[in-house]
């Protein structure tokens, strides 16, 4: 079971949007935070039910898969950026990032995610 959830995503326009989940075992607190032309924020308690969604999107899309994925240019100014960290209630993690570099089926899971948590949003 996810204890922990934190996905960040920003493009080289200045457009960021950070998703995370968190469970301390009283709440499951989501918290959605975005900036385009002005910093919005968004946050909820939710249901074991919203982390059992969540988890299936995280296998449906692979998403595991990308762990120990890192490829970050130090030296390069633009581009799309991201970070991935999932911990699980067994100790298990899951940490991934990339900045104009991506693990196979990265579109793909990044629409799960976003797909998830825009349901908030609308």
């Amino acid at each position: 079971m996810i204890r922990s959830f934190s996905f960040r995503y920003g493009d080289n326009r200045g457009k960021q949007e950070w998703y995370r989940v968190e469970d301390d075992e009283r709440n499951i607190c989501v918290r959605i935070d975005r900036r385009e032309a002005e910093e919005e924020t968004f946050f909820a308690e939710v249901g074991k039910d919203f982390l059992d969604e969540l988890e299936d999107a995280v296998k449906r899309a692979g998403i595991m898969k990308w762990d120990g994925f890192h490829d970050i240019d130090a030296c390069l100014c633009s581009g799309d950026s991201w970070v991935l960290h999932i911990f699980y209630t067994d100790g298990q993690e899951v940490h991934a990032m990339g900045h104009s570099a991506y693990p196979h089926g990265f579109k793909v899971g990044k629409k799960e995610i976003e797909d998830i948590f825009h349901k908030f949003l609308d």
